[in-house]
């Protein structure tokens, strides 16, 4: 019996069983097209979320792992099918006889090809993933060649011999020289980039200028840079021995080049952690032959030909020399450029708004009197005529004021440049720090526009191309008598008596100076004056007479310099405009307050306990920069709402602020910045929000702002963000009044801490304030279950971080979820991908 029965259910199991499923697909046609559905949007929800989250990664410069690029591959392809069978294609088989009986053929295998694909739907949307991203390399500027690049003929054939040497496993050092502006640089560049195309080495790294190090510190700053872009922890506590130790051991098991663009004098490359081996090649570029560095190899690199310096000057010159007879004056104008890159893409550059052809003809004319010069001699001739077609008013001032503070680097800060500027008065017509900084961006630009200037790699600085600089200070020495040195020149002498006289700028960055001189030079002309010593630590002093004869002075910058006492001489230069003491260790600082024609004062990074009383008579005062000055305890009562010229005030690392107006206060007071009517740019931190009046922002002018309410935050770099920033942490409703409502409707980037962060965020999403908002961080609050509840709320928001929210439930972002956080510990996998746990 038992046999019987066992035998029944298997010819059940294996008749029955099959035959019942078969006609169930029959009978669940239409649930299982519906579930089908169902799931495939389920798919479309999963896809969208991880597309966001793709995206966010790839904004943050951050790498996609493998899988889920498989994962939305796959999902892409499962939609595919899943809309083949829901779509036309599919309904249009479930009808047979001209469409008027049901095809149950087709309903069967609808039916069942919907059934298997809503199972594989519904285990791929639920897919886990470990992690979204990985922290990828990031590319350098130079990764992606210029639009300006062209690949002539004799640069490929160049780059095509070092890169036969770089496959060769004899060669392991190799040397390329040329004059400057010949174009080193850019062909180094290509190499780079073939050799990261062809996957040669394991490693590649490009640095770029070595000569802008100074001599000092050029060795520690080169090793350093090459741990950097190789992804290195750089220990500032380590030594170059220790850290040469450590660049050895990363790079001695791989395939590893390293370029060094533009080495004047030899290095020891053994000190930096590199030896030149098969598995470590080198590359340097040289405007001269080191023949100290042993390279085994070596390239000059020449002038373009006649056709290639054409082609970079028409390019450069655009559609003007389209134009036939301009066109024939243009091709001899190239040719009186001797094929030197930079000088054809300067002349071209200058001419590329000229129409008329007397404009060519007289071009054509002044360099024809350059044809007895050599290439050097012609190219600063070159130059000089670009230059004095230059507006006579802001233009070539400016240009000779890049040149003059350039240095070794060729790298010009654009803080330093305003400040510098707003003192000499270069910009016309501007009153306000808000249109001076326009202005001279303006100015920058139309230097850039005729390659007088170039982008930097960095944000918020401009560069001059070496040959370029030189001739500045070549113009400014024989034409304005102004006095240059930089980067590990020595002076060895200083200027006559007869040049002093006639000096209109003096300029000493990073250069070696054993003594200032005891007798005060006599300097009637001088406006502008720059000292930036190599190393705080040297013994370098300035005497107490030393300004006796500069009483024309405008600008004044001293860096990095041990000042126990300002020299008294200092208070003669009433006409002073710009004064920096950055980067300075200062004791009484008192004597400032004398100048009373002072624009702006600038203290950065400085070390200086006090800023007295008698700063409080600075009432010219339009910028005040008190930026990391980490060891200012003390404000005089008064001192900060009587400078009310002030238009601009930087004082982020100040936090000793105390309440109220009254008499009794012993340092300054929040309430102060009231009284500041021209106020239009603020970084600031006030540690605690019980300091701050109601409505303090309420009549704000503000424009540019960073400012930190809380005790829990760290002052930015403020030179790495140019947006407006808030950091709030508010401990009762009361203190998000209407003065910081305002500002939130300018704000870009955006920090909440604490109890209220739940009620400005509501506000936000009610009020659409959150138009401007870039960047949204918010921590620490119990409160919040929701963010981001309205589609319109952040329309331009690139960037969330959420940092122990204990209740969080959804964040929303486009009527759609993003992420989902279950606790303040617990994430899911969406969550924990998105989230940044930093702390402020």
């Amino acid at each position: 019996m038992e046999i019987l029965t066992g035998t029944i259910l298997k010819i059940i199991e294996y008749t029955v069983e099959p035959i019942g499923r078969q006609v169930g697909y029959l009978i669940n046609y239409k649930s299982n097209l519906e579930s089908l559905t169902s799931q495939l949007k389920n798919l479309d929800g999963a896809k969208d979320r991880m597309k966001h989250r793709v995206d966010e990664v790839e904004r943050n410069g951050k790498g996609v792992e493998t899988d889920v690029q498989n994962w939305r591959k796959e999902a892409d392809g499962i939609t595919q099918e899943a809309e083949k069978i829901l779509g036309n294609e599919g309904q249009a088989k479930t009808k047979c006889f001209r469409g008027v009986c049901p095809n149950l053929v087709s309903y069967h295998q609808l039916s069942r090809k919907s059934t298997k694909l809503a199972k594989k739907i519904e285990k791929h949307a639920k897919k886990e993933i470990p992690s979204v991203f990985y922290n990828a390399r990031l590319e350098e500027i130079f990764d992606t060649p210029s639009e300006d690049y062209m690949a002539f003929e004799s640069r490929i054939s160049m780059v095509n011999k070092i890169m036969a040497e770089l496959r060769n496993p004899v060669t392991t050092l190799v040397g390329v020289y040329g004059i400057g502006g010949v174009g080193k640089s850019t062909l180094v560049q290509e190499v780079y980039r073939q050799a990261k195309t062809e996957k040669l080495f394991d490693d590649v790294v490009l640095v770029l200028d070595v000569k802008q190090f100074p001599e000092a510190e050029k060795r520690e700053r080169i090793q350093k840079k090459i741990a950097e872009k190789l992804d290195m922890d750089v220990q500032e506590s380590q030594d170059m021995e220790a850290r040469a130790k450590h660049l050895w051991n990363r790079i001695k098991d791989k395939k590893s080049l390293v370029i060094l663009d533009d080495v004047w004098e030899a290095i020891n490359l053994e000190d930096l952690g590199l030896r030149p081996m098969a598995s470590c090649k080198i590359l340097l570029t040289s405007r001269d032959l080191v023949s100290e560095m042993r390279t085994q190899k070596v390239f000059r690199l020449d002038v373009l030909g006649e056709k290639e310096s054409w082609s970079l000057f028409e390019k450069m010159a655009g559609d003007v020399v389209i134009d036939d007879p301009i066109k024939k004056v243009a091709t001899q104008i190239s040719k009186k450029c001797g094929g030197l890159p930079v000088l054809v893409v300067t002349v071209a550059s200058a001419l590329r708004s000229c129409t008329t052809l007397e404009v060519w003809n007289d071009a054509l004319r002044r360099f024809k009197s350059f044809d007895q010069k050599g290439l050097t001699e012609k190219a600063y001739l070159a130059i000089e005529w670009s230059y004095n077609r230059l507006d006579r008013e802001e233009l070539q001032p400016l240009f000779l004021l890049c040149g003059v503070i350039a240095g070794g680097s060729c790298s010009i800060s654009l803080t330093d440049l305003l400040k510098y500027v707003m003192g000499l008065s270069l910009v016309k017509n501007v009153d306000t720090v808000e249109d001076a900084r326009n202005a001279l961006h303006s100015l920058a630009n139309k230097l850039k526009d005729s390659c007088l200037l170039l982008d930097n790699y960095d944000d918020g600085r401009v560069r001059m191309h070496e040959l370029v600089r030189d001739v500045a200070i070549w113009i400014a020495s024989k034409d304005k008598h102004a006095f240059s040195r930089a980067y590990g020149d020595e002076v060895k002498a200083w200027p006559n008596r007869d040049f002093l006289k006639k000096c209109s700028a003096i300029s000493l960055m990073y250069c070696k100076i054993p003594r200032l001189p005891e007798v005060p030079w006599v300097c009637p002309e001088l406006r502008f004056f720059v000292l930036e010593n190599n190393n705080i630590d040297d013994s370098l002093e300035i005497p107490s007479n030393y300004f006796e004869g500069m009483k024309e002075l405008k600008v004044l910058d001293v860096t990095r310099l041990r000042i126990p006492s300002l020299p008294p001489s200092l208070q003669s230069l009433t006409n002073l405009q710009t004064l920096c003491l950055d980067l300075c260790m200062l004791g009484d600082i008192a004597l400032v307050g004398q100048l009373t024609n002072l624009k702006i004062l600038s203290l950065i990074y400085s070390q200086v306990k006090e800023l007295p009383k008698v700063i409080g008579q600075l009432t010219c005062l339009q910028l005040l920069d008190l930026s990391f000055c980490s060891e200012l305890v003390l404000i005089s009562p008064g001192v900060i709402s009587s400078l009310t010229s002030l238009e601009d005030l930087r004082m982020g690392s100040f936090i000793k602020w105390e309440g109220g107006l009254n008499d009794g206060r012993s340092n300054a007071s929040v309430s102060e910045l009231k009284q500041l009517r021209q106020l239009t740019a603020l970084n600031i931190h006030i540690p605690d929000a019980k300091l701050l009046r109601a409505n303090m922002f309420s009549d704000t002018r503000l424009e540019r702002y960073t400012i930190l309410i809380g005790d829990c935050w760290l002052f930015p770099d403020i030179d790495k963000t140019s947006s407006n920033m808030l950091k709030l942490k508010l401990t009762t409703n009361s203190q998000f009044d209407q003065g910081k409502k305002l500002l939130l409707k300018r704000c870009e980037d955006l920090e909440l801490d604490g109890m209220e962060a739940a009620n400005i965020i509501s506000y936000i999403s009610a009020s659409d304030s959150g138009k401007q908002l870039k960047n949204l961080h918010v921590q620490n609050n119990d409160e919040a279950t929701a963010v981001i509840n309205s589609s319109h709320a952040f329309p331009i928001l690139e960037s969330l971080s959420l940092y122990n929210l204990v209740n969080l439930e959804t964040v929303y972002y486009q009527s759609r979820i993003l992420l989902r956080r279950y606790s303040c510990t617990k994430m899911d996998s969406a969550a924990s991908s998105t989230c940044d746990t930093r702390k402020c």
